[in-house]
């Protein structure tokens, strides 16, 4: 059943580039959201060992190109796993654990949250290996038994050129 409702999205996906807004449902989760073809691409979607699995969407609106002169490629990344048992604090610390960051704002209402609650975040981290500063917008829900987070991010500097692209997204999550 699965690898039905993957299938399923895999042809969603590939719809989304001859439709207007697609209207997309994560498998096995009660969540939609809304993207704009002409603006966003489905990358790939990978399976965590944890059961977890993460949907990947790319900006191609416009090209971006940051103060070092590099081409930037904000995205998308929705990670969505049926078997966590903790809450969204545990979940959002534990992904602190793995890429530290500044959190610049916290809120319980708003872009990306459904009524029922979540967390979200405005934050900022620094990428060792690259050197570079990239600031996000992520968001923690539970639907259907699942944990879901939203998380849209781009570099620093080209930050305030995405965030109402990104927050247009966070506000069609349903």
């Amino acid at each position: 059943m699965k690898r039905l409702a993957k299938l399923l999205l895999l042809m969603a996906l590939l719809a989304l580039g001859t439709s207007a807004a697609a209207q997309i449902t994560i498998p096995g989760t009660h969540v939609s959201f809304q993207l704009d073809p002409e603006s966003w691409r489905y990358l790939r979607t990978f399976q965590l060992d944890d059961g977890a699995d993460i949907y990947l969407y790319y900006y191609a609106g416009e090209v971006l190109i940051d103060m070092e002169g590099d081409t930037v490629l904000p995205f998308l990344r929705i990670y969505v796993n049926s078997d966590y048992e903790g809450d969204l604090y545990q979940l959002a610390y534990e992904r602190y654990l793995v890429q530290p960051y500044q959190s610049a704002r916290e809120y319980t209402h708003g872009p990306g949250l459904p009524r029922s609650g979540g967390i979200g975040y405005m934050g900022a981290y620094t990428n060792p290996t690259e050197q570079k500063d990239y600031q996000f917008m992520m968001t923690y829900f539970k639907d259907n038994g699942a944990v879901v987070e939203f998380r849209l991010e781009t570099t620093l500097d080209t930050f305030s050129d995405m965030e109402q692209e990104f927050k247009n997204v966070l506000n069609t999550v349903k």
